[in-house]
């Protein structure tokens, strides 16, 4: 069976190599063949080769222009978005990471405080937030001013979860509601800049400007370079040459 096999694919390969002869040089095997005609061969080789060389060149170095205007752009739309980005995280940083908890009903991030309140998160900006904590037996109560002007008291079990531990959230809350003030009015201070910087980004389109005039240099280049159908003139010489000796023209 692997005999079979390996007799079907030879007569496939020779079959295929004969028939590329056949349409590469048409007009009988003694011309696709012959050592007699061999240099009539190399010369319609060499034309086919040529223009082929040169509108392969020309064809790459059309898309490596393209691919840098290409680039430019992408380049342009991503310095705006990194200034948008950054204008929006000064505006609105977001809650931040998140640097302590008591169970899911308070959570401290770096910029908001997330009190649970019949079963939905509200967000606490931190500049804004006051809290107190005061304990009564076995439960810990923390007192905290919801953004309405609301206050809402959390109960925690000090059987679940240690009075210390409630005293170091709420001293920890204190203190990252006076670092995010200081923060906030940084933050403030920098608006201006973010804005200019992207102003600037969105205006700076230089490096798109010079891809396209490369771009357009090479079309114009290309449209004015007499390499290629100086060539295909050659190829058609030799493909005449061709028809006159055998009778047929090659493709």
């Amino acid at each position: 069976m692997e005999y079979v096999v390996w007799t079907v694919l030879a007569v496939l390969v020779v079959g295929g190599a004969a028939l590329w002869l056949r349409q590469r040089y048409p007009g009988g095997w003694r011309y696709a063949l012959s050592t007699e005609y061999a240099g009539q061969r190399r010369d319609l080789d060499n034309a086919r080769s040529k223009l082929h060389r040169l509108r392969r060149t020309a064809a790459r170095e059309l898309v490596a222009a393209r691919a840098g205007v290409g680039a430019a752009e992408q380049a342009h739309r991503s310095r705006i978005a990194q200034a948008e980005a950054r204008l929006a995280r000064l505006r609105s940083p977001g809650r931040g990471m998140l640097q302590s908890s008591i169970g899911n009903v308070l959570r401290l991030y770096e910029h908001v405080l997330v009190v649970e309140v019949d079963g939905l998160d509200v967000e606490c900006p931190l500049h804004k937030v006051s809290v107190r904590d005061e304990y009564s037996g076995r439960v810990g109560h923390v007192y905290v001013a919801l953004p309405d002007g609301r206050q809402q008291v959390v109960s925690v079990s000090l059987e679940e979860t240690e009075e210390a531990e409630v005293r170091r959230f709420v001293v920890a809350v204190f203190n990252a509601a006076v670092a995010e003030k200081v923060a906030r009015v940084e933050r403030r201070a920098l608006i201006p800049q973010a804005e200019a910087e992207l102003r600037e980004a969105k205006a700076d389109t230089a490096g798109q400007e010079r891809a396209k005039e490369r771009l357009d240099e090479v079309k114009t280049r290309q449209k004015s370079d007499t390499r290629i159908p100086r060539a295909r003139q050659e190829l058609d010489a030799e493909f005449d040459r061709w028809e006159q000796l055998t009778g047929h023209r090659p493709q």
